[in-house]
């Protein structure tokens, strides 16, 4: 995304307003990966800010983390912390279909991507992937799509017009778009709202092909009780939210910042986004609200 590759694209606010993984889903993806697999070294492709590649830090001795944008790439550097013996962790600029140099064909144990797949082209990255796993390596991948407003259907209406529709289609008058929607790249922004049903590691590539997808229209939110990591998904994404968090959580999208650039001088949409929220719902800043995630990871191993 070219969005994250400028300059003035602030990436601790990035970093800040995202969800998290939970540990049960680490768990689940080094529990498929052992199998097989040794933890010698990993690849976060698409790394960003990098926590996903520290993480893998807890399992395997040696991390690269790779991003196109040196913007995210110098965030990560700056924040690296000295290491215990015997560990290693490096960023460089590198993308998901062409690791850089360094990256030897046939010599990565683990590839992971989160929140990414969805912008690559995925022939490539599907190529790319295989050619510098080990056999019997780990390519695993996962997206997070919309929060979901548990209990309020017209707040989540709200916000599909925000991120999906457009105020032109509506109103062909209106001065300028009001709604993010078109702002988005695609395909990447389908592909996301589809979960990325659409693509698959190719069979002649990799096998044991494992893909989990949690849908909570579908599959209903768990009740207090319930352990949703067991019953649901282990990529179960849980948050109470107010306001204030959800407005930097808009203010981290790329559609938020290409709208900006384009009509900013008339007002900041993700202010607008969050003061209809508040005026339809009755809500304020503080106001705590449970927001869950649609989620999905995919496992393969390279043959």
């Amino acid at each position: 995304m070219s969005t994250y590759s400028e300059t003035s694209f602030n990436s601790q606010h990035y970093d800040d307003a995202r969800p998290n993984y939970p540990e049960p889903f680490y768990l689940e993806l080094i529990k498929y990966h052992k199998q097989k697999g040794v933890t010698q070294l990993a690849i976060d492709i698409g790394c960003g800010s990098g926590f996903v590649a520290f993480k893998l830090l807890d399992y395997f001795d040696n991390v690269v983390g790779t991003d196109p944008s040196s913007t995210m790439i110098s965030h990560c550097q700056s924040n690296t912390p000295k290491l215990p013996k015997g560990k290693s962790i490096e960023f460089i600029i590198g993308s998901a279909e062409s690791h850089p140099n360094k990256i030897l064909p046939s010599s990565v144990d683990l590839i992971t991507g989160a929140e990414c797949c969805h912008w690559v082209d995925h022939e490539k990255f599907y190529t790319e992937s295989a050619r510098v796993l080990k056999p019997n390596g780990t390519l695993a991948y996962w997206l997070y799509k919309d929060p979901v407003f548990v209990g309020y259907p017209k707040a989540n209406e709200i916000y599909e017009n925000y991120t999906y529709n457009s105020s032109k289609k509506r109103s062909p008058q209106d001065e300028f778009e009001r709604y993010m929607g078109p702002y988005y790249q695609q395909p990447g922004h389908d592909y996301l709202r589809s979960l990325l049903k659409e693509k698959s590691p190719p069979k002649d590539l990799f096998y044991d092909i494992s893909r989990h997808e949690y849908v909570s229209e579908r599959d209903g939110a768990p009740s207090e009780t319930e352990d949703a990591y067991v019953t649901k998904t282990p990529l179960f994404i849980r948050k109470v939210i107010d306001m204030k968090w959800f407005l930097n959580y808009v203010r981290s999208w790329s559609a938020y910042h290409t709208w900006m650039k384009e009509h900013g001088d008339k007002y900041d949409i993700a202010e607008v986004f969050v003061d209809e929220l508040k005026n339809a719902m009755g809500w304020d800043y503080d106001t705590k609200i449970e927001v869950i995630w649609d989620t999905v990871y995919t496992f393969a191993r390279k043959k």
